[in-house]
């Protein structure tokens, strides 16, 4: 989905609230280096006759080694940038909504008056014509929303970003 409205939107607040930043490999990099420790455990601790176990742990341990490298790899070498809150010193959370086109005007309000009960009784669809983008601080202090409409071929946006910060 096309973030770059809302991201530049969010990186131009007055107060430099929210800022690009690449996110950090540790937490992979300890998946990976928790699956080489499964390795080693299965390799010195548990024995040939507990073939169960030896098969879970050497599964397991080669699962995570795997994901924790390709995500460590690709986070190293991927230059992308997500929206940061020094203010909760978290990352945004990012979350897409796909709406009927009837539901756009009642979608629209609800935005413009930051309503997120509306927004959350609205019934969903799995068809994205009208698609709500949101970003959110994890203690709730900012929210950003940008709505869009699938036509021909290519998303839309309708109206402006709409930014709220408490």
């Amino acid at each position: 989905m096309y973030t770059q409205n809302i991201c530049e939107a969010l990186y131009a607040l007055p107060s430099q609230r929210v800022q690009p930043r690449r996110k950090p490999f540790i937490k992979p990099a300890a998946t990976a280096l928790l699956g080489i420790v499964l390795l080693v455990i299965n390799s010195l601790c548990v024995s040939d006759s507990a073939g169960a176990l030896s098969m879970t742990l050497l599964v397991l341990g080669i699962t995570l080694i795997l994901y924790g490298g390709i995500v460590v790899i690709y986070r190293l070498s991927n230059s992308e940038s997500v929206p940061y809150d020094t203010k909760s010193g978290s990352f945004l959370k990012y979350r897409e909504r796909y709406f009927d086109r009837m539901l756009l005007d009642a979608l629209q309000r609800a935005v413009e008056r930051n309503d997120i009960k509306a927004i959350d009784d609205m019934p969903k669809t799995n068809v994205s014509a009208i698609t709500l983008l949101e970003y959110r601080a994890k203690d709730g202090s900012l929210q950003a929303y940008s709505i869009y409409e699938y036509a021909e071929f290519e998303h839309r946006p309708i109206g402006e970003v709409h930014i709220f910060e408490k």
